[in-house]
């Protein structure tokens, strides 16, 4: 969803002496935004597992979906083996919402009863220059991304170097600036994004 120089713009740091640190923290709030939403954001290959119970409408977990590359079943406990399209069709065969993960099985196909028993293998979620515009990072998500990694990073003491940005554990911080002949106060007061609120439009509904 966002990159490494992304976030070095917006903390204004020119050097790569920390870049290692701050692709860690990409990760960190990227997974916290998964946590959040319930379900896997960033883009990536996903394998959903499901029960058969002879249904034609599958919602998948995650989503946008970009495609599906595969719906495979097994017999008992076996692998999972056996092409629910035996032609490969898998197009002509389904509908796909791609922005809910809605999936609809066409001409009279079904998912075989047992529990477990079906595996869809498909891609979704948001990236940049994605090659799908339904995958497309949208600007709002970008920016709460941008903005939590930011916040990580302040909040670490790895920039101690500027006392006024070590953030960790405060809620308010007062800086002294003095002068020749005179002194000057500068308050600032520290408050947490409400990041459950900000992703409220992207939470998953199905739990």
């Amino acid at each position: 969803m966002i990159n490494l120089d992304d976030l070095k713009y917006y903390l204004n740091i020119n050097d790569g002496t920390q870049d290692e640190f701050l692709l860690k923290l990409i990760d960190m709030a990227v997974e916290r935004i998964n946590n959040l939403c319930r379900r896997s954001i960033n883009y990536g290959v996903r394998f959903d597992v499901k029960d058969g119970n002879g249904q034609n409408l599958i919602w998948l977990k995650d989503y946008p979906v970009e495609k599906i590359t595969a719906i495979k079943y097994r017999k008992e406990t076996g692998s999972f083996d056996h092409d629910l399209f035996p032609d490969g069709n898998i197009e002509g065969n389904i509908y796909l919402d791609k922005k809910t993960g809605k999936l609809l099985l066409l001409n009279n196909y079904v998912l075989p009863n047992g529990a477990s028993n079906v595996q869809i293998r498909y891609y979704s979620g948001y990236m940049d220059n994605a090659p799908d515009p339904v995958n497309e990072t949208p600007k709002d998500l970008k920016s709460i991304a941008l903005l939590m990694s930011a916040e990580l990073f302040l909040k670490s003491f790895q920039n101690a170097g500027e006392e006024i940005t070590r953030r960790l554990g405060l809620l308010h911080f007062e800086h002294v600036i003095k002068g020749n002949d005179n002194e000057s106060r500068r308050d600032f007061t520290y408050k947490d994004e409400d990041y459950e609120n900000l992703l409220e439009k992207y939470k998953s509904l199905k739990v």
